[in-house]
């Protein structure tokens, strides 16, 4: 996985700020592939609540921007029961951060 500490811990918490303490977070796509360089980085959320979630996940992105920098972020949240393809994707190539 190509996500250093700093990252890891601090795209985390932010989740769990903005999407609640029982939210996960899979990190997915070409950063968790150690043989390929840069990409940016595709997260996958599935929050505690489906309230306000553009709302949050806006906040969240400022949040990170303002931590981590100018990184290509890409952030799924998960709406419904039934998982799409993407997030079929997310949750079975990803990792749980």
């Amino acid at each position: 996985m190509r996500l250093n500490e700093k990252y890891s811990t601090t795209i985390k918490e932010a989740a769990k700020k903005y999407f609640g303490v029982n939210t996960t977070v899979y990190l997915f796509g070409s950063r968790v592939d150690d043989s390929k360089k840069g990409g940016d980085i595709d997260l996958y959320i599935e929050p505690e609540g489906k309230d306000d979630l553009l709302k949050k996940k806006l906040k969240m992105l400022a949040e990170l921007h303002k931590i981590l920098g100018e990184q290509k972020i890409d952030i799924v949240i998960k709406r419904s029961d039934s998982l799409n393809y993407i997030e079929e994707v997310a949750r079975s190539e990803g990792k749980l951060l």
